[in-house]
């Protein structure tokens, strides 16, 4: 890892796509209409939203660095 990767901005948009991928977890339980599975659903969509969000920041960050 370099040096001048900014990490709070790597953490801040982990969390905002987090937040946004629990809403579509949400949405997604909703349109199933399967309560049992709405914990899961969130739990998954944020985790997917975290990593996409992390992964799309680095790689921004880096193509800055370029």
């Amino acid at each position: 890892m370099d040096e001048n990767i900014n990490f709070r901005m790597l953490f801040f948009t982990g969390v905002m796509t987090a937040i946004v991928g629990a809403l579509l977890g949400l949405v997604v339980a909703h349109i199933a209409e399967r309560e049992s599975r709405q914990k899961t659903a969130i739990i998954v969509g944020s985790t997917l939203g975290f990593a996409i969000g992390v992964g799309y920041e680095a790689m921004q960050q880096n193509r800055e660095q370029e």
